[in-house]
């Protein structure tokens, strides 16, 4: 015999006369009541929750749940201004080096994501090399930002060179038997 499902409405063979819904889902929506409108927590906009695994959805989009986020930590900081304080130390009374490891970690991981050796005599040894950033900062109002992150994201403003040769760059503007210029 052919049903029709109550809540799509696509027509399905069935065995029982009993048979309702053409799948579990649409049972679960038509008895729950999906999908069900909810107001965005954060900009106030209208958005569905059509299923099970948006149950719990309180913003519209992720934009909204960051930005959401972001002014609630915010406040809680305003509220608590000692926290991060308190926090920091504890960080620092249980590693004392925890930021001067955090700034190794980041610059070895900046230094492997560029290559790991001087682009002009290939040299690896982690401790000779510097991360120079091309295009210089002298008529750039502020210098670039310098963590992970943000050199990720602009690899081709980055190279690696050793310390010869990146001095040799900076004092007189060119590497002798290259053509990296400044």
């Amino acid at each position: 015999m052919v049903i029709r499902c109550e809540y799509c409405g696509t027509e399905i063979e069935a065995q029982r006369v009993t048979k309702r819904f053409c799948s579990s889902m649409c049972a679960q929506r038509k008895v729950r009541g999906w999908p069900k409108k909810r107001t965005c927590r954060h900009c106030g906009k209208e958005f569905e929750v059509r299923e099970r695994a948006d149950a719990n959805r309180q913003h519209c989009s992720k934009e909204c749940a960051k930005n959401h986020n972001a002014k609630r930590i915010g406040g809680w900081l305003t509220d608590n201004p000692e926290a991060m304080k308190r926090y920091n130390q504890a960080r620092l009374a249980k590693n004392p080096g925890a930021w001067r490891d955090k700034h190794r970690s980041e610059r070895e991981r900046i230094i492997d994501l560029l290559g790991g050796a001087c682009v002009v005599c290939g040299v690896t040894n982690p401790h000779w090399l510097h991360v120079d950033f091309i295009p210089t900062t002298r008529e750039m109002r502020y210098r670039h930002p310098r963590h992970y992150a943000w050199v990720s994201k602009h690899l081709d403003l980055f190279r690696v060179l050793c310390a010869n040769h990146h001095y040799e760059l900076t004092l007189t503007g060119r590497i002798e038997g290259s053509d990296i210029t400044q």
